[in-house]
């Protein structure tokens, strides 16, 4: 069975430090294993995973009190195809779902867009803003990216919608796991 060593990702030392007292009232990491978890970049709202063939997964999340959030996910497929059929399907949901509304806040609009990306096999940016009587309420990017059977997720609510930021650590990711046996 295929794993993903520990402090693999590229927040993983960060996230698996801990925090002073003071630190973690502002700040927190979130680190999940499960395979189960839906993808970072969720349009249709799933609350599980609904890709199949995954082998390993891993996501880091980090919340702070500024408010804001992000996340690293690798998840590791038992084929290139299977991590191909996961991105596009992805794709087939931001266009599908661009425009659901998030059945707890009823109040807010959610656009999601994607753009192009160049990262490993094949990538994508995505993202959404949340719009709340006419203004903007919160902005997500995103980038998806595949190498080999690969799939590497990073999000920001930081700043404005900009994928492109979050290319430089799809791009080392991508490298990297080449490294891992049967990914690439």
């Amino acid at each position: 069975m295929t794993e993903i060593p520990k402090n693999f990702l590229l927040t993983e030392r960060d996230a698996r430090r801990p925090l002073a007292p003071n630190q973690a009232e502002e700040q927190g990491y979130k680190i999940s294993d499960k395979l189960t978890a839906p993808l970072e970049l969720n349009p249709c709202v799933h609350r599980r995973a609904v890709d199949r063939g995954r082998l390993a997964a891993r996501t880091i999340s980090l919340w702070t009190s500024a408010p804001s959030d992000s996340s690293e996910q690798l998840v590791i497929y038992k084929s290139p195809r299977a991590a191909h059929a996961a991105l596009t399907r992805l794709r087939a949901e931001v266009k599908r779902c661009s425009r659901k509304g998030d059945p707890s806040a009823p109040e807010l609009k959610i656009r999601w867009r994607t753009t192009k990306a160049k990262v490993g096999d094949e990538a994508a940016g995505m993202g959404y803003q949340t719009w709340q009587d006419g203004y903007v309420n919160q902005t997500i990017s995103g980038v998806v990216a595949r190498r080999g059977s690969a799939l590497m997720i990073y999000t920001t609510s930081e700043g404005g919608y900009e994928p492109g930021g979050l290319t430089k650590a799809a791009r080392k990711m991508a490298a990297k796991v080449c490294k891992l046996p049967g990914v690439c």
